[in-house]
């Protein structure tokens, strides 16, 4: 930090070499002055150090304790759930349907052309007395229904941590300031 004199009414400034080039309104005449570039900012008086790290310290605006907060629990959430979602995603790669509906109905429109009359008429019956309604669905077709179970849980958890961390990223990024002026 270096003192610069304000020209209007010769009160010092503190002036960051960050903010050289920039304009800034004097505290003691609120007139505005203008801060020299960093090769002439550099050539004024620095401010003594124990001065400069007090001043530092009231400079910033401090974030409050709820935007750390929430953006902690946004991140754990995420976390949690891109976990979840590599799980599900892991899961759902495993589950293996070798078989479909149709390659099922293939098999059939392969089959039935090759019976006797005798084995059609025998399966017709079966299908008059059973109904064509089945008791209980294919194998095939509870390990589709597995597999897009786990598909769709990962996807709701791939997004769920896409929304958490945009909302932490949010968060963290909002409560942040730049110096204060002194």
């Amino acid at each position: 930090m270096y003192q610069l004199p304000c020209p209007h009414c010769d009160a010092v400034l503190d002036v960051s070499p960050s903010r050289a080039g920039e304009q800034r309104t004097c505290p003691s005449c609120h007139q505005s002055v203008q801060i020299p570039k960093l090769g002439e900012l550099r050539q004024l008086p620095e401010v003594n150090t124990d001065a400069a790290d007090v001043g530092i310290a009231t400079h910033y605006d401090e974030t409050g304790l709820a935007p750390r907060m929430g953006m902690v629990v946004l991140g754990l959430i995420a976390t949690a759930a891109l976990l979840t979602a590599g799980y599900c995603g892991i899961r759902w790669a495993l589950v293996d349907v070798p078989y479909s509906t149709e390659t099922h109905l293939a098999e059939v429109h392969e089959k039935y052309p090759k019976l006797k009359a005798a084995e059609l008429i025998r399966e017709y019956e079966q299908m008059e007395d059973l109904g064509l309604d089945l008791p209980n669905p294919y194998p095939y077709k509870l390990q589709e229904l597995e597999k897009r179970g786990w598909g769709r849980n990962a996807a709701i958890a791939a997004a769920i941590s896409f929304f958490s961390t945009l909302g932490a990223f949010f968060l963290g990024t909002s409560g942040r300031s730049r110096p204060k002026d002194a």
